[in-house]
């Protein structure tokens, strides 16, 4: 059905009267009667009797106009869901995180849930490589993974992150990585994050020691409790850093122990609301004090991450 058709029916049955309900339509008469013509035959009834006493609806074009306001009241309202929809003002978004992004992470959700709040957001804490397997089965719509990604996917460069070492208060003696030895390590889980596991094996080796796995561990906060009791040391991202556990932790000074963190997203599919969300992420990277922009920005002069773009990317995402 032709909904401005059914809209011109609709002033029509108001007005019973061709001259007046053409002028509120902004018609001519002959336009009117055409539209008129159009809705009746898809009827297969007349709607309306005019003779000499006026214009007058017929039985069918009194059931029409009974439920006219009707259908068309929720024509429009759908209409105007999907206009919303469109500008990615409505729906739903998956997004998946990780320790790098804790402090960036409510900042940005809160910015995007004040000017967007007719969308639904659900936050997911996922190691990268889960976060990736999500956004290609379409579980996600927007990860904050360890770059650089797969070519599948494209990303925003967003931070930098990097292992700290961390001592019980009992090892203040251990400068660095280089004095660790036979000190034991308690680290995360391989099966959770592969990832991190080969960067410590990678700058152990790169500091040639070789200290035993004391036990592996699914969190980051039970390797700082572990630790905290004088179980051995750990590597850690700085994000994960507690200053209440007593803990010592020294700097690694060493390529490396840092990587870079990015939003991706699958490649040619950033729907409405992904590309709003990633106007706030842009906006609230621009909107950090200056000191805190290399550790957001990621590693100076870092290559651009398979799969996205470099220096460009702004503007080819944001540019209108």
């Amino acid at each position: 059905m032709d909904f401005r058709c059914l809209n011109s029916f609709a002033v029509l049955a108001n007005q019973l009267h061709f001259g007046r309900a053409a002028t509120l339509l902004h018609l001519s008469q002959p336009a009117l009667s055409k539209q008129i013509r159009k809705l009746e035959e898809e009827i297969g009834a007349a709607l309306f009797r005019r003779d000499s006493s006026g214009t007058t609806l017929t039985a069918a074009g009194a059931v029409l106009a009974r439920d006219a306001g009707d259908l068309l009241a929720r024509c429009q309202e759908t209409l105007s869901r999907a206009r919303r929809a469109g500008r990615g003002e409505t729906g739903t978004i998956g997004i998946g995180f990780g320790i790098a992004t804790y402090d960036l992470m409510p900042r940005v959700i809160a910015r995007f849930r004040a000017l967007y709040p007719g969308i639904q957001v659900s936050l997911r804490d996922m190691p990268s490589v889960e976060q990736v397997d999500a956004l290609r089965a379409r579980r996600l719509d927007i990860g904050f993974v360890r770059l650089p990604t797969p070519a599948d996917m494209t990303v925003l460069p967003v931070a930098s992150e990097r292992l700290v070492l961390a001592l019980p208060a009992a090892a203040a003696d251990i400068a660095g990585i280089g004095d660790l030895r036979a000190m034991p390590l308690i680290l995360l889980d391989r099966r959770r994050t592969q990832s991190v596991f080969d960067q410590v094996m990678a700058l152990c080796a790169a500091f040639h020691v070789s200290p035993p796995i004391q036990q592996e561990v699914p969190e980051f906060s039970t390797a700082l409790a572990l630790v905290a009791s004088g179980a051995g040391a750990s590597l850690v991202p700085r994000s994960a850093k507690r200053d209440d556990l007593g803990i010592i932790y020294r700097d690694i000074d060493h390529a490396a122990a840092e990587w870079s963190v990015g939003a991706a997203w699958r490649t040619g599919e950033c729907e409405p609301a992904v590309l709003n969300f990633l106007r706030c992420l842009e906006t609230e990277l621009s909107a950090c004090p200056a000191g805190q922009r290399s550790h957001l920005r990621g590693p100076r002069g870092a290559a651009a991450p398979a799969g996205g773009a470099g220096p460009t990317l702004r503007y080819q995402l944001f540019s209108d």
